[in-house]
């Protein structure tokens, strides 16, 4: 390969290499300089020999003696010529699946998977397990799902589309609904509200009977 090194030993002596355009003119969406990743003699051909890989910088609007906004794309390819997958704009926006991010981390999904709990969108794991998942449902579902080092769905928080309400679940099942006109349901038998910093007063779900109300203190 090829080794670039600046033999000065004091400090602050990094290396610099600058790519320069010789426009004289830059407008909106002119690429200023790209580094592109290819493997043009793969013998298979066709998409194997497109550029696979690119990071370009390019002007986000007209160059003046005040103005040089700049953003870097990010390129990969599928089976595609390398195409944008991720920007950091001039204001310092990530736009993940998007070219224009409207904030500082702005993740995009065209289309949700068919899987339970959707396709995720944003998803953080530690070591294989699952500790915080975002994503979008089939039926256009939003959900936070949870998890720990022993389980991979822990518990969830979901926005109901069809039924315009919060479902709040727990080992793969809802526990409890909060709709839009405010109405809470617990929707497991034998559930429990507790009261108080101890928990001292408890309402008791009895199944097809009723509500138990009870001051669970023993002391005379």
């Amino acid at each position: 390969g090829l080794t670039l090194k600046h033999t000065a030993t004091a400090d602050d002596k990094p290396i610099v290499l600058t790519l320069q355009t010789g426009e004289t003119d830059m407008a909106a969406d002119d690429v200023m300089g790209k580094i592109a990743f290819q493997a043009p003699d793969e013998g298979t051909g066709t998409d194997a020999i497109l550029v696979s890989a690119a990071i370009q910088a390019v002007s986000e609007g007209d160059f003046s003696s005040s103005a040089n906004a700049t953003r870097l794309e990010f390129m990969t390819g599928a089976s595609e010529a390398a195409a944008t997958k991720m920007t950091l704009t001039s204001a310092g926006d990530v736009g993940i699946g998007t070219t224009a991010p409207e904030c500082e981390l702005h993740v995009f999904k065209a289309s949700s998977g068919a899987d339970t709990d959707g396709s995720a969108v944003v998803h953080i794991e530690n070591s294989g397990t699952t500790l915080l998942q975002l994503s979008a449902g089939t039926s256009s579902d939003c959900h936070i799902a949870f998890g720990d080092s022993g389980n991979q769905n822990i518990g969830s928080i979901a926005y109901l589309n069809n039924g315009n309400a919060l479902a709040f679940r727990t080992d793969n099942s809802e526990k409890m609904r909060l709709t839009s006109a405010g109405n809470l349901s617990l929707l497991a038998d034998a559930s429990v509200l507790s009261f108080g910093a101890n928990s001292e007063v408890t309402l008791t779900h009895v199944h097809d009977v009723g509500l138990t109300l009870k001051h669970t203190a023993t002391a005379d």
